[in-house]
């Protein structure tokens, strides 16, 4: 509701650098000042019908009405012009008050949007599109980052839940939106234009961040977008709002003490259920005939997502059960074949490594041909990220991870503490904006050695629900408040890139709310 309310605000607050033109119109300068009134006197300078004032009531909403009251004010004072539209759409809060209180040439020349069409005002064909397309980039660009912007799933490390492929509207109001924080940026692009043709954005202007009141906030077992942190030290040149976005299930939350025993997750001492689609993987090993591709589809699976050996293969042949290429294994080439399914079941007759949701492990137990279905050995946490080699130094698997406190607002921590240091330091050093360094094992901030540090903001850890086949926290640790993007919603396309045409296309999952594809 909060977020409602600040948005009306901001509404309210742009008709305030208006006071002047108010004044030349022959209003009430006070009218811009007064909620309701400020909108209909506006209605009455420009020439459209009262009622229309109401839509300034509507949060985000009234932001799309504005801009174009916002042209008609530019028309009614003799400004019609692109640039100028341009300029009172971009800067209105400088450029408005510089018409009414300084330009001593600028004048109200009547309601434009009435007479504009009693006179049968027209423009050039190029002047109509050139129009319409600021407007387009304008109020899309609203909605975008304050309201609801679309995301693609680019890998499958929330399989089975969400898959890749998946389409989601993600909400910005649930959380609260960030206000912009890189503003000078090609629209509808994230961090690389089209085409590879460089970077999306420049960092000419960097503003800090900011978030508006949101409905809720982040809690244990949400599905959260947020942006990449592994790109602070990956590609330490993007903005924070830049950073790749990630879509992952938050398990625990600032303040929360994590540990996976066994492969069983436990938040402040309490084993979590597992989720109805999670996926564990398993060594399945049968009595005899292989499975056939048939019945493997039967059972829900996609043998080229959960049979990764045939997919995943090094320079040499070798395969990396249970990785995909988001966590640095080789990428599957583009022309795979079901055909190679039946080939990797003719070298690997009686054994497979399959990622299993409980269903699906409960149907293959089920089977007279399966001889046995055993958890995998549990793998070790590989790479260079921050807690991978943290793990590393304490032996921590992704089966056996932690215990771990995830930081909170406002949590003091001793830094001469060794563990404390190697857990948390790089975590201030790169997400804090504290100014702050490792050197010699001790934490500096501003160059001084400290032996506290208290968190500046929240921070929360991030799982797949495909857990050994997932790029998470237990690799790049902790998602900073600042961090978060949005919650998804629901999918609204969903398909694949192994069949062609609508063939690839999920029906069935086709605008399913994501909490009801993630319970």
């Amino acid at each position: 509701m909060l977020s409602l309310v600040y948005a009306y605000l901001l509404h309210y607050l742009l008709h305030i650098p208006c006071v002047g033109l108010y004044k030349k119109a022959g209003k009430n300068p006070l009218h811009a000042f007064i909620p309701l009134i400020q909108d209909m006197s506006l209605m009455e300078i420009i020439g459209r019908p009262k009622k229309q004032a109401y839509w300034g009531l509507v949060p985000y909403v009234n932001f799309l009405f504005g801009l174009t009251w916002t042209t008609d004010i530019c028309n009614s004072f003799g400004k019609r012009s692109l640039w100028q539209h341009i300029l009172a759409i971009f800067a209105g809060f400088l450029y408005f008050p510089f018409l009414g209180l300084i330009d001593k040439n600028t004048h109200y020349e009547g309601p434009s949007h009435l007479n504009d069409r009693e006179k049968n005002i027209k423009r050039s064909f190029a002047r109509e599109w050139a129009d319409a397309i600021i407007f387009a980039i304008v109020a899309a660009t609203i909605i975008r980052s304050f309201v609801i912007e679309a995301y693609k799933i680019p890998t499958t490390s929330m399989e089975g839940s969400l898959l890749a492929g998946d389409f989601l509207f993600v909400s910005k109001l649930n959380y609260g939106a960030r206000t912009p924080m890189t503003p000078v940026a090609f629209p509808f692009a994230h961090h690389t234009m089209p085409l590879g043709l460089g970077n999306a954005y420049s960092k000419v202007v960097q503003l800090a961040y900011h978030r508006l009141p949101g409905f809720e906030k982040v809690s244990r077992n949400d599905v959260v977008v947020f942006n990449y942190p592994g790109d602070a030290y990956q590609y330490p040149e993007r903005p924070l709002d830049k950073r790749e976005n990630y879509v992952k299930r938050c398990v625990a939350i600032a303040g929360d003490t994590l540990q996976v025993k066994n492969r069983e997750l436990y938040v402040n001492s309490v084993r979590v259920p597992h989720y109805k689609n999670m996926q564990l993987e398993y060594l399945v090993k049968t009595n005899g005939p292989p499975l056939t591709l048939e019945y493997i589809q039967s059972l829900g699976l996609n043998w080229y997502n959960d049979f990764p050996e045939v997919v995943y293969v090094d320079a040499n042949g070798n395969g990396y059960p249970g990785y995909s290429d988001e966590m640095g294994s080789p990428v599957a080439p583009s022309d795979i074949l079901l055909s190679q399914f039946n080939d990797f079941l003719a070298v690997n007759k009686d054994s497979l490594m399959v990622l299993l949701t409980e269903t699906q492990l409960a149907a293959l137990k089920k089977n007279t041909q399966i001889k046995s279905v055993e958890p995998a050995p549990a793998p070790s946490v590989q790479g260079a990220w921050i807690y991978s080699l943290i793990a590393q130094y304490y032996n921590w698997t992704l089966d056996d991870f932690g215990p771990l406190v995830i930081p909170a607002k406002g949590w003091t921590i001793d830094v001469t503490n060794k563990d404390n240091l190697y857990r948390y330091a790089q975590t201030i050093v790169l997400y804090e904006h504290a100014n702050a360094t490792i050197i010699d094992d001790k934490l500096l901030i501003n160059g001084q050695p400290v032996k506290q540090y208290t968190f500046k903001q929240d921070y929360y850890w991030m799982m797949g629900d495909n857990r050994h086949n997932s790029l998470d926290s237990r690799y790049w640790g902790f998602v900073p408040e600042d961090h978060i993007v949005g919650k998804p919603l629901f999918v609204w396309l969903s398909k694949d890139s192994f069949n062609p045409g609508l063939s690839s296309i999920h029906w069935n999952r086709m605008f399913r709310s994501v909490k009801s594809l993630c319970e």
